[in-house]
């Protein structure tokens, strides 16, 4: 389905000038220095509300020909705002299902789509208070990272990791495996610290974005080995860090247990964001 979408190929430096159309679907396709940053933007043209998804698992699964994943591009026309669906390059590099925007020793590419995307909504006169960035699992982790990039966004995540090491050992080796050939993990904890734990990222740039972290918390890996680390080490920050108001919505769902919350009650939620 991804292929039958329009598809508009740019480079970066003429990102500025390209129209961005209004009320139908389609794929911008924009090329910095080598790297390929694909986004699927839905533009509601009543709507000052944008919502920006991040994918988690599942790019091999459900995408087996390959890059770009939208995970949930099928629910565009479900939510009263604008989307973008951001793709991440790192799963250009290698057979993965994930790659939590780790891209490069040279270039994180969940920055680098932080700034795409920043040039993007001052294009279409969205103010940052406005944007949402959802995700789930490993879409969450890249959505809490890119609203601490998008000053003034919130993050809305669900079920998400907080620190990579803390998730399953064999995504995640192969992952760093792809980003940072050569180098043990610990070296990549050491020299990416901030690429890969969400508290040191939010210290280095000394800001804490507004937060919803909605959590089964029947799912007992996730409690223990993110979300109860993230709340504590809230604690650690510098003073100096602003810190914003970060609201845990807790649900119990033994059946579900690491899975995200379902496609209307997600969008309901999403709905209420102002």
């Amino acid at each position: 389905m991804i292929e039958n979408y329009t598809r508009i190929a740019i480079k970066k430096h003429q990102l500025h000038d390209v129209d961005l159309l209004n009320d139908m679907p389609y794929v911008l396709a924009v090329e910095w220095d080598g790297v390929l940053y694909e986004f699927l933007i839905k533009l509601k043209e009543n709507s000052s509300k944008m919502i920006l998804l991040g994918s988690g698992a599942g790019a091999k699964q459900e995408h087996p020909q390959g890059p770009p994943y939208f995970q949930r591009h099928s629910w565009m026309d479900l939510f009263d705002a604008s989307v973008i669906y951001y793709n991440d390059p790192t799963l250009y590099l290698g057979p993965l299902s994930l790659g939590w925007g780790q891209g490069t020793k040279e270039r994180f590419y969940l920055q680098e789509i932080s700034v795409l995307l920043k040039e993007i909504l001052e294009k279409l006169h969205i103010p940052l208070p406005k944007v949402t960035c959802y995700g789930s699992s490993g879409g969450g982790f890249m959505s809490l990272i890119l609203a601490g990039y998008l000053k003034g966004a919130k993050a809305v995540v669900n079920n998400p990791q907080t620190c990579l090491t803390k998730w399953l050992k064999t995504p995640v080796r192969n992952v760093f495996s792809l980003s940072y050939p050569d180098m043990s993990q610990e070296e990549v904890v050491q020299t990416f610290h901030e690429r890969i734990n969400v508290l040191a990222f939010y210290q280095k740039i000394g800001y804490v974005p507004p937060i919803d972290y909605l959590q089964n918390a029947a799912s007992e890996f996730d409690m223990i080995n993110h979300l109860i680390p993230f709340l504590s080490g809230l604690h650690a920050l510098s003073d100096d860090c602003e810190v914003h108001e970060i609201k845990v919505i807790l649900n119990y769902n033994k059946k579900q247990g690491h899975a995200a919350l379902g496609k209307q009650e997600t969008v309901d939620y999403l709905s209420k964001k102002k």
